[in-house]
Protein backbone atom coordinates (compact mmCIF):
# COMPACT_ATOMS: atom_id res chain seq x y z
CA UNK A 1 0.00 0.00 0.00
CA UNK A 2 1.29 3.30 -0.88
CA UNK A 3 2.06 5.67 1.92
CA UNK A 4 1.30 9.10 2.15
CA UNK A 5 1.85 11.63 5.10
CA UNK A 6 -1.77 12.17 5.86
CA UNK A 7 -3.94 9.11 6.24
CA UNK A 8 -7.83 8.87 6.21
CA UNK A 9 -9.58 6.69 7.94
CA UNK A 10 -13.22 5.98 7.35
CA UNK A 11 -15.91 4.72 10.37
CA UNK A 12 -18.18 2.89 8.65
CA UNK A 13 -21.04 3.26 11.54
CA UNK A 14 -22.41 6.45 12.58
CA UNK A 15 -22.51 6.12 16.37
CA UNK A 16 -25.76 7.20 17.26
CA UNK A 17 -26.24 5.17 20.89
CA UNK A 18 -23.18 5.42 22.37
CA UNK A 19 -20.20 7.48 22.71
CA UNK A 20 -16.30 6.21 22.89
CA UNK A 21 -12.66 6.56 23.75
CA UNK A 22 -10.57 4.68 22.05
CA UNK A 23 -7.57 3.43 24.06
CA UNK A 24 -4.43 3.55 21.76
CA UNK A 25 -2.24 1.64 23.31
CA UNK A 26 -0.13 -0.07 20.41
CA UNK A 27 -0.36 -3.72 21.86
CA UNK A 28 -4.64 -3.77 22.23
CA UNK A 29 -4.44 -2.28 18.34
CA UNK A 30 -6.06 -5.14 15.82
CA UNK A 31 -3.87 -4.81 12.10
CA UNK A 32 -4.48 -6.48 9.52
CA UNK A 33 -1.37 -8.04 6.93
CA UNK A 34 -0.93 -4.77 6.13
CA UNK A 35 0.23 -3.49 9.47
CA UNK A 36 -2.74 -1.43 9.10
CA UNK A 37 -5.63 -0.96 11.81
CA UNK A 38 -8.65 -2.20 11.76
CA UNK A 39 -9.79 -1.98 15.06
CA UNK A 40 -9.27 -0.24 18.41
CA UNK A 41 -10.37 -1.17 21.78
CA UNK A 42 -12.48 1.89 24.34
CA UNK A 43 -11.18 3.03 27.62
CA UNK A 44 -15.09 3.38 28.49
CA UNK A 45 -18.38 3.64 26.56
CA UNK A 46 -21.64 6.08 27.78
CA UNK A 47 -24.79 5.83 26.53
CA UNK A 48 -26.40 8.77 24.89
CA UNK A 49 -29.84 8.03 25.81
CA UNK A 50 -31.12 7.65 29.25
CA UNK A 51 -34.68 6.86 29.09
CA UNK A 52 -34.75 4.40 25.84
CA UNK A 53 -33.57 5.38 22.23
CA UNK A 54 -34.04 8.59 20.68
CA UNK A 55 -33.12 11.17 18.13
CA UNK A 56 -30.63 12.86 20.18
CA UNK A 57 -29.15 15.44 17.81
CA UNK A 58 -26.71 16.96 15.01
CA UNK A 59 -23.00 18.71 15.97
CA UNK A 60 -21.98 19.19 12.30
CA UNK A 61 -18.85 20.35 14.18
CA UNK A 62 -16.74 19.37 17.70
CA UNK A 63 -17.70 21.86 20.41
CA UNK A 64 -15.56 21.67 23.02
CA UNK A 65 -14.55 23.90 26.75
CA UNK A 66 -11.79 23.63 28.97
CA UNK A 67 -10.84 20.11 26.98
CA UNK A 68 -14.08 18.43 27.69
CA UNK A 69 -16.56 17.36 24.50
CA UNK A 70 -19.97 18.77 24.51
CA UNK A 71 -22.58 16.03 22.85
CA UNK A 72 -25.90 16.40 22.60
CA UNK A 73 -28.38 13.19 24.67
CA UNK A 74 -31.78 12.40 25.26
CA UNK A 75 -33.81 11.92 28.51
CA UNK A 76 -37.28 10.32 26.97
CA UNK A 77 -39.35 11.50 24.47
CA UNK A 78 -39.49 15.38 25.20
CA UNK A 79 -35.72 15.79 26.67
CA UNK A 80 -33.52 16.90 24.45
CA UNK A 81 -30.19 18.24 25.77
CA UNK A 82 -26.45 19.26 25.54
CA UNK A 83 -24.35 17.62 27.91
CA UNK A 84 -20.74 18.07 28.97
CA UNK A 85 -18.83 14.76 29.74
CA UNK A 86 -15.47 14.58 30.90
CA UNK A 87 -13.48 12.46 28.28
CA UNK A 88 -11.26 10.76 30.91
CA UNK A 89 -14.01 8.65 32.42
CA UNK A 90 -17.07 9.74 30.39
CA UNK A 91 -19.47 11.05 33.33
CA UNK A 92 -21.41 13.75 32.65
CA UNK A 93 -20.16 17.10 34.05
CA UNK A 94 -23.29 19.11 33.37
CA UNK A 95 -26.47 18.90 31.37
CA UNK A 96 -28.64 21.53 29.52
CA UNK A 97 -32.10 21.32 28.44
CA UNK A 98 -33.58 25.24 28.49
CA UNK A 99 -35.27 24.57 24.97
CA UNK A 100 -38.32 27.04 24.09
CA UNK A 101 -40.33 24.23 22.28
CA UNK A 102 -39.71 21.48 24.53
CA UNK A 103 -41.86 18.59 23.23
CA UNK A 104 -40.98 18.94 19.48
CA UNK A 105 -37.75 21.31 19.18
CA UNK A 106 -34.13 18.92 18.49
CA UNK A 107 -30.58 19.98 19.00
CA UNK A 108 -29.00 21.06 15.59
CA UNK A 109 -26.30 22.81 15.48
CA UNK A 110 -24.25 23.50 12.25
CA UNK A 111 -21.86 25.91 12.98
CA UNK A 112 -21.70 27.70 17.11
CA UNK A 113 -19.39 30.44 17.61
CA UNK A 114 -17.61 30.47 20.91
CA UNK A 115 -16.06 33.25 23.19
CA UNK A 116 -14.48 33.05 26.44
CA UNK A 117 -16.61 30.51 28.37
CA UNK A 118 -20.12 31.69 26.06
CA UNK A 119 -21.37 30.22 22.84
CA UNK A 120 -23.93 31.04 20.94
CA UNK A 121 -25.93 29.03 18.47
CA UNK A 122 -29.51 28.91 16.49
CA UNK A 123 -32.14 27.31 15.37
CA UNK A 124 -34.64 28.35 13.10
CA UNK A 125 -36.21 31.74 14.73
CA UNK A 126 -34.76 30.76 18.09
CA UNK A 127 -31.22 31.97 19.45
CA UNK A 128 -29.43 30.46 22.58
CA UNK A 129 -26.27 32.01 24.55
CA UNK A 130 -24.95 29.49 26.72
CA UNK A 131 -22.41 29.38 29.56
CA UNK A 132 -20.44 26.32 28.81
CA UNK A 133 -18.96 26.44 32.33
CA UNK A 134 -21.98 26.18 34.54
CA UNK A 135 -24.71 24.72 31.68
CA UNK A 136 -26.91 27.21 32.20
CA UNK A 137 -28.16 29.83 29.77
CA UNK A 138 -26.55 33.17 29.63
CA UNK A 139 -29.38 34.23 27.35
CA UNK A 140 -31.88 33.39 25.09
CA UNK A 141 -34.20 34.80 22.53
CA UNK A 142 -36.89 34.27 20.15
CA UNK A 143 -38.21 36.09 16.95
CA UNK A 144 -41.89 35.73 14.41
CA UNK A 145 -41.41 31.89 12.76
CA UNK A 146 -41.76 34.09 9.51
CA UNK A 147 -38.21 35.57 10.56
CA UNK A 148 -36.18 31.96 10.80
CA UNK A 149 -32.18 31.99 11.30
CA UNK A 150 -30.10 30.14 9.28
CA UNK A 151 -28.49 27.64 11.70
CA UNK A 152 -24.66 29.11 10.73
CA UNK A 153 -23.44 31.41 13.02
CA UNK A 154 -19.83 33.13 12.55
CA UNK A 155 -17.91 35.26 15.03
CA UNK A 156 -15.01 37.01 16.39
CA UNK A 157 -14.65 37.82 20.37
CA UNK A 158 -17.79 39.46 21.67
CA UNK A 159 -19.51 39.64 18.09
CA UNK A 160 -21.45 37.04 16.22
CA UNK A 161 -23.13 36.82 13.02
CA UNK A 162 -26.08 35.16 12.14
CA UNK A 163 -28.38 35.61 9.56
CA UNK A 164 -32.26 36.34 9.04
CA UNK A 165 -35.30 38.03 7.11
CA UNK A 166 -34.91 42.23 6.90
CA UNK A 167 -37.84 43.92 7.66
CA UNK A 168 -36.87 46.16 4.56
CA UNK A 169 -38.39 44.18 1.97
CA UNK A 170 -42.04 43.89 1.99
CA UNK A 171 -43.18 40.31 3.92
CA UNK A 172 -44.27 38.81 0.37
CA UNK A 173 -40.08 38.92 -0.17
CA UNK A 174 -38.32 35.89 0.92
CA UNK A 175 -34.66 37.01 1.56
CA UNK A 176 -31.77 36.31 4.28
CA UNK A 177 -29.72 39.47 5.20
CA UNK A 178 -26.50 39.54 7.68
CA UNK A 179 -27.27 40.04 11.77
CA UNK A 180 -24.96 41.41 14.17
CA UNK A 181 -25.00 40.64 17.92
CA UNK A 182 -23.11 40.72 21.44
CA UNK A 183 -22.65 37.19 22.56
CA UNK A 184 -22.67 38.93 26.58
CA UNK A 185 -26.24 39.98 26.41
CA UNK A 186 -27.74 38.49 23.19
CA UNK A 187 -28.44 41.94 21.56
CA UNK A 188 -28.65 41.75 18.28
CA UNK A 189 -29.66 43.95 14.74
CA UNK A 190 -29.75 43.93 11.15
CA UNK A 191 -26.40 44.62 10.20
CA UNK A 192 -25.40 44.13 6.25
CA UNK A 193 -27.92 43.93 3.00
CA UNK A 194 -26.44 43.01 0.24
CA UNK A 195 -27.49 44.19 -3.24
CA UNK A 196 -29.59 41.65 -4.52
CA UNK A 197 -30.54 42.78 -8.20
CA UNK A 198 -34.39 41.07 -8.20
CA UNK A 199 -34.12 40.10 -11.67
CA UNK A 200 -35.33 37.05 -10.96
CA UNK A 201 -37.20 35.18 -8.21
CA UNK A 202 -36.89 31.55 -6.92
CA UNK A 203 -39.95 30.07 -5.91
CA UNK A 204 -41.51 31.10 -2.89
CA UNK A 205 -40.73 34.72 -4.18
CA UNK A 206 -36.95 34.43 -3.17
CA UNK A 207 -34.83 37.13 -4.40
CA UNK A 208 -31.09 35.71 -1.82
CA UNK A 209 -29.10 34.74 0.85
CA UNK A 210 -26.51 35.49 2.38
CA UNK A 211 -24.82 32.39 4.35
CA UNK A 212 -21.43 33.07 5.33
CA UNK A 213 -19.84 36.12 7.08
CA UNK A 214 -16.66 34.95 8.57
CA UNK A 215 -14.65 38.27 10.40
CA UNK A 216 -11.16 38.54 9.00
CA UNK A 217 -7.81 41.03 10.04
CA UNK A 218 -6.26 42.18 7.13
CA UNK A 219 -3.20 44.61 7.76
CA UNK A 220 -4.73 45.62 11.26
CA UNK A 221 -8.19 46.49 10.01
CA UNK A 222 -11.57 44.39 10.36
CA UNK A 223 -13.50 43.01 7.44
CA UNK A 224 -16.34 40.82 6.45
CA UNK A 225 -15.91 38.17 4.43
CA UNK A 226 -19.50 37.84 3.35
CA UNK A 227 -20.49 34.90 0.76
CA UNK A 228 -24.03 35.44 -0.99
CA UNK A 229 -26.13 34.27 -3.51
CA UNK A 230 -29.68 35.39 -5.91
CA UNK A 231 -31.09 33.22 -8.72
CA UNK A 232 -30.48 33.63 -11.73
CA UNK A 233 -33.36 32.52 -14.60
CA UNK A 234 -35.72 29.66 -12.89
CA UNK A 235 -33.80 27.12 -10.61
CA UNK A 236 -30.22 28.41 -11.49
CA UNK A 237 -28.19 30.15 -8.68
CA UNK A 238 -24.83 32.33 -8.80
CA UNK A 239 -22.84 32.69 -5.91
CA UNK A 240 -20.99 36.00 -5.15
CA UNK A 241 -17.93 36.53 -2.75
CA UNK A 242 -17.72 39.90 -0.75
CA UNK A 243 -15.04 41.66 1.18
CA UNK A 244 -16.44 44.69 3.92
CA UNK A 245 -14.79 47.03 5.88
CA UNK A 246 -16.30 47.26 9.00
CA UNK A 247 -14.89 50.51 9.56
CA UNK A 248 -15.93 52.59 6.90
CA UNK A 249 -19.32 50.15 6.35
CA UNK A 250 -17.95 49.98 2.83
CA UNK A 251 -17.89 47.06 -0.04
CA UNK A 252 -14.18 46.74 -0.73
CA UNK A 253 -15.81 44.73 -3.52
CA UNK A 254 -19.18 43.16 -3.23
CA UNK A 255 -19.64 40.45 -6.57
CA UNK A 256 -16.78 38.37 -7.39
CA UNK A 257 -18.63 35.85 -9.05
CA UNK A 258 -17.68 32.44 -7.82
CA UNK A 259 -19.51 30.30 -9.95
CA UNK A 260 -19.55 31.66 -13.56
CA UNK A 261 -21.81 28.67 -15.11
CA UNK A 262 -24.78 28.93 -13.19
CA UNK A 263 -25.86 26.07 -11.59
CA UNK A 264 -28.95 24.58 -10.23
CA UNK A 265 -27.29 23.91 -6.99
CA UNK A 266 -24.73 26.72 -6.87
CA UNK A 267 -25.02 27.93 -3.32
CA UNK A 268 -22.82 27.90 -0.77
CA UNK A 269 -24.12 25.66 2.27
CA UNK A 270 -21.10 24.98 4.42
CA UNK A 271 -18.41 27.30 5.79
CA UNK A 272 -15.45 28.73 3.75
CA UNK A 273 -11.78 28.10 5.01
CA UNK A 274 -9.51 31.31 5.19
CA UNK A 275 -5.58 30.31 4.45
CA UNK A 276 -3.08 32.41 3.87
CA UNK A 277 -4.91 35.49 2.41
CA UNK A 278 -7.08 33.17 0.13
CA UNK A 279 -10.60 31.59 0.31
CA UNK A 280 -12.06 28.57 -0.54
CA UNK A 281 -16.17 27.78 -1.05
CA UNK A 282 -17.61 24.55 -1.61
CA UNK A 283 -20.60 25.62 -4.09
CA UNK A 284 -22.43 22.99 -5.69
CA UNK A 285 -20.21 20.33 -7.43
CA UNK A 286 -17.13 22.97 -7.63
CA UNK A 287 -14.41 23.91 -4.73
CA UNK A 288 -13.47 27.19 -5.53
CA UNK A 289 -10.40 29.68 -4.38
CA UNK A 290 -10.16 33.42 -4.21
CA UNK A 291 -7.95 35.90 -2.85
CA UNK A 292 -9.35 37.63 -0.15
CA UNK A 293 -7.96 41.44 -1.02
CA UNK A 294 -9.35 42.03 -4.18
CA UNK A 295 -12.05 38.74 -4.95
CA UNK A 296 -10.16 37.43 -7.81
CA UNK A 297 -10.37 33.69 -8.17
CA UNK A 298 -7.22 31.38 -8.02
CA UNK A 299 -8.66 28.36 -9.79
CA UNK A 300 -12.23 26.29 -9.84
CA UNK A 301 -12.13 22.37 -9.57
CA UNK A 302 -15.59 19.93 -10.38
CA UNK A 303 -15.97 17.26 -8.97
CA UNK A 304 -18.42 14.38 -9.75
CA UNK A 305 -20.29 14.56 -6.66
CA UNK A 306 -21.21 17.50 -4.27
CA UNK A 307 -19.00 18.26 -1.58
CA UNK A 308 -22.16 19.16 1.04
CA UNK A 309 -22.40 16.33 3.44
CA UNK A 310 -18.38 16.21 4.50
CA UNK A 311 -17.33 19.86 3.33
CA UNK A 312 -13.29 20.25 2.95
CA UNK A 313 -10.39 20.86 5.49
CA UNK A 314 -6.98 22.30 5.00
CA UNK A 315 -4.14 20.54 6.74
CA UNK A 316 -0.51 20.04 6.40
CA UNK A 317 -0.71 22.79 2.87
CA UNK A 318 -3.09 19.98 1.39
CA UNK A 319 -7.21 20.30 0.77
CA UNK A 320 -8.98 17.62 1.70
CA UNK A 321 -12.29 16.90 -0.01
CA UNK A 322 -14.23 13.83 0.97
CA UNK A 323 -16.62 13.67 -1.97
CA UNK A 324 -20.36 12.34 -2.77
CA UNK A 325 -18.59 10.55 -5.81
CA UNK A 326 -17.14 8.19 -2.72
CA UNK A 327 -13.52 9.28 -3.16
CA UNK A 328 -11.55 11.47 -0.77
CA UNK A 329 -8.89 13.90 -2.99
CA UNK A 330 -6.39 16.00 -1.50
CA UNK A 331 -5.41 19.77 -3.58
CA UNK A 332 -2.61 21.88 -3.61
CA UNK A 333 -4.25 24.79 -1.74
CA UNK A 334 -2.12 27.09 -4.22
CA UNK A 335 -2.81 25.71 -7.25
CA UNK A 336 -5.60 23.43 -7.09
CA UNK A 337 -3.95 20.36 -8.74
CA UNK A 338 -4.36 16.92 -7.17
CA UNK A 339 -2.16 15.50 -4.87
CA UNK A 340 -3.67 12.54 -4.63
CA UNK A 341 -7.01 10.32 -4.23
CA UNK A 342 -8.28 7.26 -2.64
CA UNK A 343 -11.57 5.72 -1.85
CA UNK A 344 -13.93 7.44 0.20
CA UNK A 345 -17.31 6.28 1.61
CA UNK A 346 -19.88 9.33 -0.38
CA UNK A 347 -22.19 10.72 1.79
CA UNK A 348 -20.47 10.97 5.37
CA UNK A 349 -20.12 13.51 8.51
CA UNK A 350 -17.70 16.84 8.68
CA UNK A 351 -14.22 15.37 8.66
CA UNK A 352 -11.93 16.12 11.84
CA UNK A 353 -7.94 15.89 11.80
CA UNK A 354 -5.46 14.90 13.88
CA UNK A 355 -1.70 14.11 14.26
CA UNK A 356 -1.38 13.31 10.62
CA UNK A 357 -5.26 11.49 10.04
CA UNK A 358 -8.44 12.61 8.89
CA UNK A 359 -11.62 10.80 10.21
CA UNK A 360 -14.92 11.14 9.12
CA UNK A 361 -18.10 8.43 9.60
CA UNK A 362 -19.18 7.88 6.39
CA UNK A 363 -22.33 5.71 5.28
CA UNK A 364 -20.96 3.31 2.18
CA UNK A 365 -18.64 0.43 2.14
Amino acid sequence: MKQISLGVICLASILVSSCFLWDNDESKLKKNEEGEVISLPYLWKKSLHLFGPEFNGTLNYPIYSGGNPIIPMTKGTKGRMLTMVNPKDGNTLWEWDDRFVQATEEIQISRAHQFANLIVYTNGSRVYGINLESGQTQWKSRNNLDRSFWSHVYGKDEDFYLFGRSDSFPDSIDQTVIFKGNILNGEYEEYLIPNFTMDYFFPGNRIGDVTAALPVDLDGKEYLAVVWQEPFFEFFWQSYLGLYDQSTREWIYEKAIINPEKSFNGVLLNPPVIYKDRIYMAVGFELACHDLRNGQQYWRKKFDGEIFFSNFLIEEDMVIVNNEDQYVYALDPMTGNQLWKTRGSGTSSKMSYMNGVVYFNGGAS
